[in-house]
């Protein structure tokens, strides 16, 4: 006996289903495959090369996911985890570091040491606010953050060190089409998978973010690990600012447009929102669609004004349809 043949719209049902198995493995594709239309998009409008583009976008790309990564730590974590301090830490690292290095009168490394002792030093402030005076994670790192930028404004008076000609050479360096920088990034964002994974500590953070109240019933030393993705996040932010400091001369206001994206990256990447579920690969994805639609954008001559409406209604598109898929 013939086993009945499916109808067209079973069998278009059955490849959705499909589709949609494919979307919950892997969340992380469809923030790369709005970054490929969008890279299509730009050589269309602009009639520019496609490897000249996305040559430039890989060259951006990096400080990005390094605070993203960060962030996506933190928002792991759930119940309302972030880290608002991100930017502010950039732009102070930026000037410290810079001040070390000064055009190769100082120390890379003891430039970078401080620039992730910084980091880590507001990661301590934040923890300190949330956990032992129980202040909301969003005021207490906008608090921190907004003290560690007027201690920024403090170190940008009378600044005029030079940007390390070494480091610079690095951050713009490129083997063929790919920025060595992008190479270095790829790696640490390998190990930031890794630890998130593969390690105790990334699946208790997981864990927590899915169900506080389980994992601390469970016996996982939950404050412990909550307060580690809040110091990784910070040192990332420290080494960021001091990599995009050596990009581009320090200045007030370097970091800000972090502020939005580092949160960005991870929503727009497949990560949730709500916590417990994160990867790091779309990280990735999240920055290279956002800077390729920035360019986008920029190339439709759409003012800085616009781009943000554009974004943030891209991110709460994003966050909406992610608490459909929790809800479901």
């Amino acid at each position: 006996m013939s086993a009945t043949a499916a109808s067209p719209s079973e069998f278009r049902e059955s490849r959705l289903e499909r589709a949609r198995s494919y979307a919950d493995m892997f969340p992380w594709v469809w923030s790369f495959i709005a970054a490929i239309a969008v890279w299509i998009a730009i050589a269309l409008v602009a009639g520019r090369g496609f490897g000249g583009t996305l040559t430039s976008a890989l060259a951006l790309a990096p400080f990005l996911v390094l605070v993203g990564v960060g962030q996506m730590f933190v928002i792991t974590a759930g119940y309302g985890a972030i880290d608002l301090s991100v930017p502010y830490v950039m732009t102070l690292t930026g000037f410290i570091s810079t001040g070390i290095m000064n055009g190769g009168h100082g120390s890379v490394l003891v430039g970078f040491l401080a620039a992730i002792g910084c980091g880590l030093l507001v990661g301590v402030a934040n923890i300190a606010a949330i956990q032992l005076l129980s202040i909301p994670p969003i005021v207490a790192t906008l608090a921190t953050g907004l003290m560690v930028q007027s201690w920024a404004a403090v170190r940008a008076g009378n600044f005029n060190a030079e940007v390390h000609p070494g480091l610079h050479d690095f951050v713009v360096r490129q083997w063929g089409p790919i920025p060595e920088l992008a190479v270095f990034t790829v790696l640490l964002a390998a190990v930031a998978g890794f630890l998130l994974h593969r390690t105790a500590w990334g699946r208790a953070l997981q864990a927590a973010g899915q169900n506080r109240r389980a994992a601390n019933l469970a016996g996982l030393r939950v404050n412990l690990v909550l307060a580690l993705a809040y110091l990784i996040c910070g040192a990332l932010a420290g080494v960021s600012g001091a990599l995009l400091g050596a990009y581009s001369s320090p200045s007030l206001g370097i970091g800000d447009p972090f502020l939005l994206n580092s949160i960005a990256v991870v929503v727009i990447g497949g990560s949730l929102i709500q916590g417990g579920r994160s990867n790091v690969p779309g990280v990735w994805g999240g920055a290279m669609f956002l800077i390729l639609l920035v360019t986008l954008l920029g190339v439709l001559h759409i003012n800085v004004a616009t781009q943000n409406i554009v974004k943030g209604g891209l991110i709460i598109l994003v966050l909406a349809l992610a608490g459909s898929r929790k809800a479901a």
